[in-house]
C-alpha cells in the first residue's frame, strides 16, 4: 500500500455546487452578532455590578450568576483586569474590529439551515473570549451559539504555543474556519453519536455526515477548508481512494470496534502513522465520499433523514460505494 502513495500537484478548489439552492429573499435569515467581549472589556471596573446588570438579560449565557454576590463581582473584576486577557482582547480588536463579513456568511448558512430544518429555531450568535480554550471554540447550547474569537487569531498567533496547541490544530485557527466550525457544531448537536463499541465504518460515516451537512450549509466553501486539509492532502486522498478502501477491506477494519486499532484513521494527528505522505484522518475523507454516494443514490432522502440514519451497513449498501482507481 505505502509503495503507491505519493503527493501530487495541487488541484483546483472543489465546491459542492450542486447543493447551492436559490432561496427567495423573503425566506432569508439575517444574523446579527452580539459581541460580549466588547461589552465585558469596556465596562467601568469601578461600577461592575450596575454596568453588567444593564446587559444581564441580553447576555444571559455569560451573566447567569448572581450579580449581587460580592464574590461573583470580585471574580469578574479579576477576570477583566487580567493583563493577559487584556492583551488577547487587543489582538482580537486588531483582527476583528468589524464582523459584518461573518454576519453575511452566517446569514447565508442559516438561510440554508432554515430551508433544510424549518422547525428548528435559528440560534442567537455571540462572540466572546475563551482564554485560549481550543477544545471549545464554539459553544452551542439550546438556541444560543457563542464563538471564541481568541481561537481564530491565525496559525502563528503568539500565545497558542503557551497552551500547547499543536501546529496541526493551529493551522485551522483563522477566520476561514469560523463559519465551518459553527456549522459542524450544529451537525454534531443533531447527530447523537456515542463512541462506545462503534466500528471504523460507524465512525467514518458519522464524520462523513458532519462534512456533508457542512457542504449543505456552506456549498461555496472550498472542500479542503471543510475537512481542514491542504490542497495537496485533498489530492492525495483522491489519488489513493481505491488503495485506502482496499486496505480497510483487506485488513478487516471496517467492522473492527477496537478503538485503539482504528482511531488513527479518523482522529486528530499530524499525519496517519505508517502511511507515506498520508494526511491525518483520511478515514474521515472516505466517510465523506460514502455519504456523497449515498445521497446521490438515494435522491429522495432529505438532509434531516440522513442526519438521523444510524444504520451504517444500510448507508454503505445503498451508497454502492466503489472507488475507481485514478
Amino acid at each position: 500500500f505505502s509503495g503507491c502513495l505519493a503527493l501530487f500537484t495541487a488541484c483546483k478548489d472543489k465546491k459542492n455546487t450542486k447543493l447551492i439552492i436559490d432561496i427567495p429573499e423573503e425566506e432569508s435569515v439575517n444574523i446579527n452578532i452580539h459581541r460580549y467581549e466588547k461589552v465585558l472589556m469596556n465596562i467601568d471596573a469601578n461600577n461592575i455590578k450596575n454596568e453588567l446588570k444593564k446587559y444581564q438579560s441580553e447576555y444571559a449565557l455569560f451573566l447567569n450568576g448572581n450579580l449581587d454576590d460580592t464574590l461573583n463581582i470580585i471574580q469578574l473584576y479579576n477576570y477583566i483586569s487580567d493583563p493577559v486577557l487584556r492583551e488577547i482582547y487587543d489582538d482580537i480588536l486588531k483582527k476583528y474590529k468589524d464582523l459584518s463579513w461573518l454576519e453575511k456568511e452566517l446569514s447565508q448558512s442559516f438561510t440554508y439551515y432554515k430551508h433544510y430544518f424549518p422547525a428548528i429555531k435559528t440560534p442567537k450568535i455571540y462572540t466572546y473570549i475563551s482564554y485560549l480554550d481550543f477544545e471549545n471554540r464554539i459553544i452551542n447550547v439550546d438556541t444560543v451559539m457563542a464563538i471564541a474569537l481568541d481561537m481564530y487569531l491565525g496559525e502563528n498567533y503568539k500565545m497558542y504555543p503557551s497552551v500547547k496547541i499543536p501546529k496541526y490544530i493551529s493551522a485551522r485557527l483563522d477566520s476561514n474556519y469560523i463559519a465551518i466550525d459553527c456549522m459542524k457544531s450544529l451537525a454534531e448537536k443533531m447527530t447523537d453519536f456515542n463512541l462506545e463499541n462503534k466500528t471504523l465504518l460507524d465512525n467514518i460515516l458519522y464524520l462523513g455526515k458532519i462534512l456533508y451537512f457542512t457542504d449543505a450549509m456552506l456549498p461555496e466553501k472550498a472542500e479542503e477548508l471543510k475537512i481542514g486539509y491542504t490542497k495537496e492532502q485533498m489530492e492525495w486522498c483522491s489519488k489513493n481512494e481505491e488503495n485506502i478502501w482496499a486496505f480497510f477491506i483487506k485488513n478487516n477494519l471496517l467492522y473492527n470496534s477496537d478503538y485503539y486499532k482504528i482511531r488513527q484513521f479518523f482522529t486528530e494527528a499530524p499525519s496517519t502513522k505508517g502511511f507515506k505522505d498520508a494526511p491525518p484522518r483520511f478515514g474521515e475523507w472516505i466517510g465523506w465520499q460514502i455519504i456523497k454516494s449515498y445521497m446521490n443514490e438515494n435522491k429522495n432522502a432529505t438532509l434531516e433523514e440522513l442526519m438521523k440514519e444510524n444504520d451504517s451497513q444500510k448507508i454503505l449498501k445503498i451508497s454502492k460505494y466503489k472507488p475507481v482507481k485514478q
